[in-house]
């Protein structure tokens, strides 16, 4: 049996890691990144802001030894906004991944955003980002991470969006019961990216 629990403070730096693992590979961390080097040295501190920030702002939760790790915004909080990405740690984020770097990611960000308003108006949880060790793949600790909130979202009868730049995450949020409503190219990069759904 798989146990999800809250992630602590301690536990945010090798949760970061983790999830920096699980996007080495990831279309849209080799955009912001493009050489591995960059990854290995700059993707930590990246999902280290994102972890802080959503422990402040959301819920998030990592397995046992920390394999993965997911964060997750609360209905109706799921704007971003300036005061409280400062507030929260993803103010530096361009000191943090380096200007060209920093200018890359939120121009995918950017553009995705609009549809993200767009398709889910309504109070919603959204998936921020989700990743495990790909040395622990294939043991179903995704699918439990994305579960302990998918009961939540069942029992307010709340819907889930989320967005993906790889394309093998498709199957798998599909059998999640995710509904893709949109299958995107990002003019500047050309990544092609998908949105998902799922209303209880």
């Amino acid at each position: 049996m798989i146990t999800i629990y809250p992630i602590s403070e301690e536990s945010i730096g090798t949760s970061s890691r983790s999830l920096s693992r699980a996007f080495m590979n990831d279309p849209l961390q080799t955009y912001v990144f493009p050489t591995e080097r960059e990854r290995e040295q700059k993707s930590p501190a990246h999902f280290e802001a994102v972890l802080r920030y959503g422990n402040l702002f959301g819920e998030v939760y990592t397995t046992q030894n920390l394999e993965g790790a997911v964060v997750w915004l609360t209905p109706g909080s799921t704007d971003v906004t300036p005061e409280k990405a400062e507030k929260g740690g993803l103010g530096n984020i361009h000191a943090l991944l380096g200007e060209d770097a920093a200018n890359r990611f939120f121009s995918v960000m950017d553009f995705l955003d609009p549809f993200h308003k767009q398709d889910a108006p309504e109070p919603h949880w959204y998936t921020m980002v989700i990743g495990v060790d790909p040395a622990f793949s294939g043991l179903g600790l995704g699918k439990a991470l994305m579960q302990h909130i998918l009961t939540k979202a069942q029992g307010n009868q709340t819907s889930v969006y989320l967005e993906t730049a790889q394309p093998s995450n498709i199957k798998f949020y599909s059998s999640l019961g995710f509904t893709v409503l949109r299958e995107l190219t990002e003019p500047k990069s050309k990544l092609p990216l998908w949105t998902f759904k799922k209303d209880f």
